[in-house]
């Protein structure tokens, strides 16, 4: 008895096709079932305090007093993001600008009716491969320049330490 014969039947009895047609139907039924059955493994990220600093450099002396230590900040980029943290202290100090005199010199100078202020900012994020992401979607570099805000004030700062 031959294996396929002149039909193209195996053995005599089924066609060719139809045995690679049963083979995919039991391959994807396989499939579906060890899809379906494993066992799924959840990874939980917990958000950690995150605390920087941030020097607004030259701000005005009304902006300086409305800023406060419980206000929370944001970045007016980026406002979907929700809370960049909370303001937990604030020093001030004598203002002072990089400026570039005629002569092609380099000087800080001070600026009138100005101050410099330090904030220490405490959020909540993940560090993810040496990345600070606060709120989890917030990218947060040392030296990053912003435009950030309060509810009462809104200025320009620079990232100055994270840690």
């Amino acid at each position: 008895m031959k294996l396929i014969d002149h039909n193209g039947r195996l053995f005599g009895k089924i066609s060719v096709i139809d045995v690679l047609v049963l083979a995919v139907v039991v391959v994807l039924a396989a499939a579906l079932y060890f899809k379906s059955n494993q066992t799924h493994t959840g990874t939980s990220v917990t958000n950690n305090e995150i605390t920087y600093q941030v020097l607004a450099s030259g701000v005005r002396n009304y902006v300086a007093d409305a800023v406060r230590e419980g206000d929370y900040m944001y970045d007016q980029d980026r406002s979907s993001g929700g809370t960049l943290g909370k303001i937990v202290s604030i020093e001030v100090l004598p203002s002072g600008k990089m400026a570039e005199f005629n002569d092609g010199t380099v000087d800080t100078v001070p600026v009138e009716d100005g101050v410099n202020l330090l904030l220490t900012i405490q959020g909540s994020g993940i560090l993810s491969d040496g990345r600070y992401l606060l709120n989890r979607v917030y990218d947060l570099g040392v030296n990053s320049s912003r435009n950030f805000y309060t509810p009462y004030a809104q200025f320009t700062g620079v990232v100055t330490s994270i840690g």
